[in-house]
């Protein structure tokens, strides 16, 4: 092995409820992120997307960084940390600034100044930062996305969309990582990861509401006129899902599991009703027949409720009207008929995510599973980037915050 270079190399890891992902690229000269190396192991010790073991936990990423060192020839020793869990939330701040000089043009000072006023808020004990998000500038009242530097007016305003989390719950990954010599480089929400992963600038610009299915969270995002406006988190995902078939067929959770896979729907389809299915067990002997009708219903139930959460945040939140597409990512989005549920509650086109602008094999790019770890690779990028920027002063930093989803971090 050889020791990767900081300024061209990138690590992803993602570690989940139901599986660790780590993902190597480099970042060549053109921008372009070619993907190099890649390890999985089932995840342990987490829940809900928050470590609760970590002698199990730690196992899972040692096995999954490893893979990822021997498939790229790499010692890995930083990386781009993936958070989600029911403690990260996501509120939006207003910050206004009077604009001073003589003849009223605004100028990169103003710019700074109420960007600095629209920070001021004040954060629950225990609670941390993760993003900041510029949405909007405001001159005497009139909404722009671009900078108003330039233009003038008498007063200034700023909309910010801030995603925070709990200092403990944020540190106990990034403490056992330390364990195992690797430093997190940086962190980023899963939601907004996901989003990077699989929205096209058009996307981003027209609208989308991008819903990460996972196994014990159901991270959101919606990007509109190219930048996020909303986030959250719901401590809903898969397993939930497989519970409530395991409860309401009275058989054991990996067996419900194993049924969700092999027979499970999204919706009743007519093919179902009365169909029924005949089981067999580990010595491939008949021992239970399952009604598939009743299998569909019950994760249809489940399935609905996530949306409508989501949909009903989407309202209290008024940006429901933001979004002209769904896009669905994570193990979640390979449920038969997820697209037809999803479009039935949330009343919008919807197809499954794929990475956009990632080079690198099919079977990793392609897979909606991995949408929150090649996000990542694209927020450790805009990160390298910055820094090689901040080294030659070629490029103003705020001209490249626009091309990813305007994140101040």
């Amino acid at each position: 092995m050889w020791m990767f270079k900081q300024d061209s190399l990138i690590t992803a890891l993602e570690i989940g409820t139901s599986k660790v992902v780590a993902i190597v690229a480099e970042l060549n000269e053109s921008e372009d992120l070619n993907i190099i190396g890649f390890g999985q192991a089932p995840s342990q010790g987490v829940i809900k997307g928050q470590i609760v073991d970590p002698k199990l936990a730690y196992e899972a990423i040692r096995q999954a960084v490893k893979a990822a060192e021997l498939k790229s020839d790499l010692e890995l020793h930083q990386v781009y940390l993936g958070v989600t869990g029911q403690h990260i939330t996501s509120s939006n701040y207003t910050g206004s600034h009077a604009i001073a000089s003589l003849d009223r043009c605004i100028t990169d000072e103003d710019i700074d100044d109420v960007m600095s006023n629209a920070r001021r808020f004040n954060l629950a004990q225990g609670q941390h930062m993760i993003h900041v998000i510029r949405q909007q500038f405001m001159v005497d009242g009139q909404r722009m996305i671009n900078s108003p530097v330039g233009l003038s007016g008498s007063d200034l305003g700023v909309v910010l969309h801030a995603v925070q989390g709990y200092k403990d719950d944020l540190h106990a990954p990034v403490q056992l990582l330390r364990r195992m010599k690797l430093e997190a480089e940086n962190i980023a929400f899963n939601g907004l990861a996901s989003a990077l992963a699989v929205l096209s600038p058009a996307q981003k610009a027209e609208g989308a509401l991008v819903i990460d299915l996972g196994g014990g969270t159901t991270d959101y995002a919606i990007c509109s006129r190219g930048v996020v406006c909303h986030s959250g988190v719901l401590a809903v995902g898969g397993d939930h899902v497989t519970q409530d078939l395991a409860t309401g067929l009275a058989c054991p959770f990996k067996r419900a599991e194993d049924l969700k896979i092999k027979f499970g729907s999204a919706i009743v389809s007519e093919a179902a009703r009365g169909q029924v299915r005949e089981i067999t067990n580990e010595s491939g002997i008949m021992d239970r027949r399952v009604n598939v009708e009743n299998l569909h219903r019950i994760m249809s139930e489940r399935l609905k409720e996530i949306f409508a959460i989501i949909a009903a945040e989407m309202d209290r939140c008024d940006v429901a009207d933001m979004a002209q597409l769904v896009v669905l990512c994570g193990g979640g989005a390979y449920i038969p008929e997820i697209c037809t549920l999803a479009g039935k509650v949330l009343e919008l086109p919807v197809q499954i995510g794929a990475a956009v602008n990632l080079h690198g094999p099919s079977t990793i790019i392609e897979r909606p599973e991995y949408a929150t770890a090649l996000g990542l690779l694209k927020f450790g990028a805009f990160d390298m980037v910055r820094q090689r920027e901040a080294s030659s002063k070629t490029i103003p930093l705020k001209q490249r915050l626009k091309n990813l989803l305007r994140i101040d971090h």
